[in-house]
């Protein structure tokens, strides 16, 4: 401090300039494993008149002394410490060595403990730019296990990967037995393969210097060298910045860009600074009962707006997620997971903390979200920060699927360059091959017009590629049958003339089997064949009469063309189809009408007639969710209005999923406008998982309302196994209380009670129910506990056979 100098010394220097592409640790202090020899030694000249003011002329004239004396040695001394470009050299040896002396087919052990060094290693690397550098690059191109060649040739482009952001040459990969394990073939050094003898990860100075012992390193001594590492220094990662903005205002901005509304989430120690942003930049805190449930309401809200975000805290936050991440994973909904956690400065430490292992490892967690993510972006190093965040969130858009955001305490309010807020993120997919996809549509094309009963099947997967409009447009010219799968309910306007309803395999309606089964053309877009979406895979489908449109590639029969995505294939089909060469059959008009199994009036309310009559109720805009089990089979029955989004989990299949997915759908409805419904489906098993969640739609005012099916106990589990076990009961809630006791008033909340299909008529036909409140409605449906869909009883035969089977 300048107050403790005595007065005849001099103020401190002001900040030393530092040469161009100079790396600091991250503590400020020069990096000795992050630079060259010549960098480090030209940082030492530059502070020479630094060192005289800030440390006292006499002692800097004995250390320029020393160093005129160091700097005329120009043999190097064996046991100096390596700067970054000897440490990278002898750190590739290693690497390619162990990729040379690995199994030709190891063992799943041995793979296991390749990838466990790998990513160990990448955290103790002593560099940490390269350290980290290598990281994103682990996390974007996953290490090759499965033989020595993968893992040789992915370590050889990986080293590629450095040498080309330093400008050097780059190594023919598919010589690297030659170069690290064989020898060459002919007995010589290959000179023109130049050896990469770089950094590991991206040192900024790259400089080709000779090794000059520690001189080099250490034109000043030590001891000054400490003295001068205290001295204030110029940042070159966060100065001279053109727009400053604090990280947290970036990345809230950025979700605000891309539509986002409303933050989902729970506050926590570490993520508590950052969530001070979310109002500064225009968006809404949620605030959701526990992260779990969080999870489920971004994944809803997602699904309806088109992506959806929430905040957890490190550990314990976000562990209580991961279920709800797992399954927007599996569903293809793209969710951006932002978990606030300890500082860099506590993570080098390697500090006991709470909320962790107590072992100072602080990336587990992250490396647990990674397999459930398709991007990871630890927010450590202020320089790139920005470009992380544009590219997960991208990655988030594009590939419809969770991303993981670390962020640190101490980065939260880090000053980084705002300037690329003025460009949104380009969120256009990639186009196809132009030649590529022209030999596509013309094949597909060839067997179009050719096909004598040709029909769509559409998927899942089209929703998460966003084709609806492609499809649509693709159905209106041609004005061939459309069918949907369970996944794909909504996807088709089901008041359009070619719609012809729900293929599930064996579990459809007469009239619809025979229509997709006896086509000689199924043109499926974005399939999904899991088994409960195909009723325990009875597809009866042949390739040979198939053409499968993917979100990233095709199968024309048995031929696949990678690369070539869906989008741009249809779009094309679409234009250059003959409609007068095609031979279009009208679709079956058979729908499930109430009449059907209407049974007495006073009687209970079942299943088969309960769903087609519901139909009647739906209104043109309702986003109708649907739990697993009893509902999602039965909305199989039910006809939608135009415009209407269904939301089911039928892959992941989570009980308790769809009361969060209703809060996040209503709040994105809510967010977008308009005078959309959103009506749940829930079993009374499920909501016993979740329904502190009614708390969060009663403090935000959703129009919801929920038909709670009370049928005694967890009926698809009954079905499968165990009809009358005691493991398959739940107890018995007075649901119809649940919104006072999350804090609902008669203005916000109404609760009903039907037993009978009159009751139930009574209450669809109330304009106050159904039209003029707008709340919470909740509604107690009871049904026969040994009732259930018949597409239930039929998918759930499947599964007990497929779980009761051996191998021989």
């Amino acid at each position: 401090m300048a107050a403790d100098l005595p007065a005849s010394q001099p103020s401190p220097a002001p900040p030393a300039k530092l040469p161009p592409g100079f790396i600091l640790d991250k503590d400020g202090k020069p990096c000795r494993s992050c630079n060259s020899k010549a960098s480090f030694s030209q940082w030492a000249q530059q502070t020479k008149s630094s060192l005289k003011s800030g440390v006292g002329a006499a002692t800097g004239a004995a250390t320029m002394t020393a160093a005129a004396a160091t700097t005329t040695t120009n043999q190097p001394d064996n046991d100096c410490p390596p700067d970054v470009e000897a440490l990278g050299r002898s750190t590739w040896t290693l690497l390619h060595t162990i990729a040379a002396n690995y199994p030709k087919s190891p063992s799943y052990k041995e793979q296991s403990d390749l990838k466990t060094f790998m990513g160990v290693f990448s955290r103790l690397y002593p560099c940490w730019v390269c350290a980290e550098d290598f990281q994103r690059y682990i996390e974007k191109e996953q290490i090759r296990v499965d033989s020595r060649n993968d893992f040789g040739t992915w370590l050889c482009e990986a080293h590629n990967a450095v040498n080309t952001k330093l400008g050097k040459p780059v190594f023919d990969c598919s010589k690297w037995e030659e170069r690290w394990r064989t020898g060459w073939k002919d007995g010589r050094r290959k000179t023109q393969q130049k050896d990469p003898d770089s950094s590991l990860g991206g040192s900024a100075n790259g400089a080709e210097d000779a090794d000059d012992g520690c001189g080099q390193w250490m034109s000043v001594s030590w001891t000054d060298m400490v003295n001068l590492a205290k001295m204030p220094h110029e940042d070159i990662r966060t100065t001279n910045l053109i727009k400053p903005v604090d990280v947290s205002e970036y990345l809230f901005t950025r979700l605000r860009q891309i539509g986002i509304r409303s933050i989902h989430g729970l506050p926590g120690d570490f993520n508590l600074v950052a969530l001070d942003y979310i109002p500064k930049v225009g968006l809404e805190w949620v605030g959701n009962a526990n992260e779990l449930n969080a999870a489920y309401a971004a994944d809803g809200y997602a699904r309806v707006k088109g992506m959806g975000a929430i905040v957890t805290t490190f550990g314990v936050g976000e562990l209580s997620a991961v279920n709800g991440l797992a399954g927007a994973y599996s569903e293809m909904v793209p969710v951006v997971h932002i978990v606030g956690c300890p500082s860099t400065v506590s993570q080098r430490s390697g500090m006991l903390l709470h909320h962790t292992l107590g072992n100072g490892d602080f990336n587990v967690f992250a490396g647990i979200s990674a397999s459930i993510s398709c991007a990871v972006a630890k927010l450590n190093d202020p320089a790139e920060i920005a470009a992380q965040i544009d590219h997960t969130l991208r990655e988030c858009y594009l590939r419809t699927r969770p991303v993981y955001i670390m962020l640190p305490t101490d980065m939260a309010t880090k000053k980084i360059e705002g300037e690329r807020l003025d460009t949104e993120i380009d969120l256009h997919e990639p186009a196809n091959d132009e030649a590529k996809e022209n030999y596509v549509v013309d094949v597909v094309l060839k067997y179009l017009h050719a096909a004598q009963r040709p029909v769509v099947l559409v998927d899942a997967c089209a929703i998460r590629s966003r084709v609806l409009d492609e499809v649509h447009a693709f159905i209106d010219k041609t004005r061939i049958p459309v069918f949907v799968t369970p996944m794909g309910k909504s996807a088709i306007d089901e008041t359009h003339p070619c719609y012809g309803g729900v293929y599930a395999g064996s579990a459809s309606h007469p009239e619809i089997k025979s229509a997709v089964e006896d086509s000689d053309l199924v043109l499926s877009i974005g399939s999904l064949k899991s088994d409960f979406n195909t009723a325990g895979f009875s597809y009866r489908l042949s390739q040979l009469n198939s053409i499968d449109f993917h979100t990233d590639y095709c199968v024309v029969r048995y031929s696949e063309y990678p690369g070539c995505k869906m989008r741009g294939v249809l779009q094309k089909i679409t234009e250059r189809v003959d409609t007068n060469q095609l031979k279009v059959q009208p679709p079956p008009q058979h729908f499930a009408t109430p009449e059907d199994e209407q049974g007495s009036a006073d009687g209970p309310i079942k299943q088969e007639w309960f769903w087609p009559r519901i139909s009647k109720f739906f209104r043109e805009g309702d986003i109708i969710v649907s739990e697993t089990g009893t509902a999602n089979f039965g909305i199989w029955e039910t006809k939608f209005p135009a415009n209407v989004t269904a939301l089911n989990q039928t892959l992941w299949g989570s009980i308790g999923w769809a009361v969060g997915a209703c809060q996040g759908a209503a709040l994105a409805a809510k967010d977008t406008g308009g005078n959309r419904r959103t009506i749940l489906f829930e079993g009374d098993g499920s909501i016993q998982l979740t329904a502190q969640e009614i708390g969060t739609m009663i403090k935000h005012n959703l129009d919801v309302i929920i038909f709670v099916i009370c049928n005694d106990g967890y009926t698809i589990e009954r079905f499968i196994h165990g009809m009358d076990a005691t493991y398959n009961d739940v107890p018995t809630w007075q649901y119809r209380d649940l919104g006072t006791v999350f804090g609902g008033s008669p203005s916000t909340v109404k609760s009903y009670a039907v037993h009978t299909p009159a009751e139930l008529e009574t209450l669809l036909a109330d304009e106050e129910f159904a039209v003029n409140f707008h709340g919470l409605r909740l509604v107690e449906l009871y049904m026969g506990r040994e009732d259930a869909p018949r597409s239930l009883k039929m998918t759930a035969e499947v599964s007990a056979k497929t779980n009761a089977k051996q191998d021989a």
